[in-house]
């Protein structure tokens, strides 16, 4: 069989080709510090990385999501609180006004007070957060939560709809709070405001006495009472979500971690490992080189 220098050159060029191949392929690994850069390194493990990849990703989304929904349940909560505190204020006055040895120009005072009181929680139920949507409207962000109609009685403006966030894979939390019922006798009547409204209004009615009003009074201080115990529910309400986002956000970060593991097992190159190979294959070009030069110097000539 003959060989021609043709081949010897075919041979040399196919097995530089080769071994500058691998140098490119580790001298990337050394910069990036990692085994698999493209999918034909090691398509099983770069399928699995990007698997982690997609994963890593959706708990970031989770997690943003998390802090989303944690800030607003924390504006519901302090707004809930002030308006838990306002109803103790309302009751106590209340209680103080239940008196029938005051004399009307005291009872026209608390009246007077009682009014304020009024307008301050209508105030804080029509809250808005920093886009400007009222935050216990339900869906209808825009829409005020308490309104007046014509004959000045107050009504709820919103609807009883729930907003959810994704905090997880098919988990959901409820990102809104319904205080409406808070108010209400029954539906959404906001009974409470308007009887405490109604009430003001007749204490301050000089042509009024207290025993027009003495049942009315106490009626009211019973309401405030059970406005009180559901906005503390509401209250627990929250801080159970609360609780549960962080135990869901403590989870994805043991998760993320555990996946973060994984992928540099996977994909973290060993920079020893990859020298002495990267060495080895430069050596083996110095030698292939030099075989060729001392092959290539050979001829029928040469051996005679």
């Amino acid at each position: 069989m003959r060989v021609s220098g043709l081949y010897h050159y075919n041979a040399m060029l196919a097995q530089m080709g080769t071994n500058s191949t691998q140098i490119g392929k580790l001298m990337e690994q050394l910069s990036t510090q990692k085994r698999v850069n493209v999918p034909s390194d090691d398509p099983v493990t770069a399928s699995r990385l990007v698997q982690l990849s997609r994963e890593q990703s959706a708990i970031k989304q989770y997690q943003s999501n998390i802090t989303s929904l944690s800030g607003a349940l924390s504006v519901q909560e302090s707004h809930i609180k002030a308006l838990s505190d306002q109803v103790l204020s309302v009751s106590d006055k209340l209680k103080l006004a239940n008196n029938s040895s005051l004399s009307q120009k005291d009872l026209a005072s608390y009246g007077e007070e009682l009014g304020s009181m009024l307008d301050s929680l209508v105030a804080t139920m029509n809250s808005k957060n920093e886009n400007g949507s009222y935050l216990f409207s339900g869906t209808m962000t825009n829409s005020k939560t308490v309104t007046v109609d014509s004959n000045g009685q107050y009504l709820f403006g919103g609807n009883e709809a729930s907003r959810e966030t994704t905090v997880a894979n098919g988990v959901s939390i409820t990102e809104n709070t319904n205080i409406s019922h808070a108010f209400s006798g029954s539906g959404n009547d906001l009974e409470m405001l308007n009887k405490l409204k109604a009430l003001s209004e007749k204490m301050q009615d000089p042509n009024a006495n207290f025993a027009d009003y003495k049942d009315e009074l106490t009626a009211v201080i019973d309401m405030t009472q059970n406005t009180s115990d559901s906005l503390g529910a509401l209250f627990t309400d929250l801080g159970g979500r609360q609780n549960r986002l962080t135990l869901i956000d403590n989870a994805h970060t043991d998760v993320s971690l555990a996946n973060a593991e994984v992928e540099t097992d996977l994909n973290a190159a060993d920079s020893a490992t990859t020298t002495m190979n990267l060495q080895l294959y430069m050596t083996s070009i110095q030698i292939s080189n030099k075989a060729y030069s001392m092959v290539s110097q050979l001829n029928l000539f040469s051996m005679l």
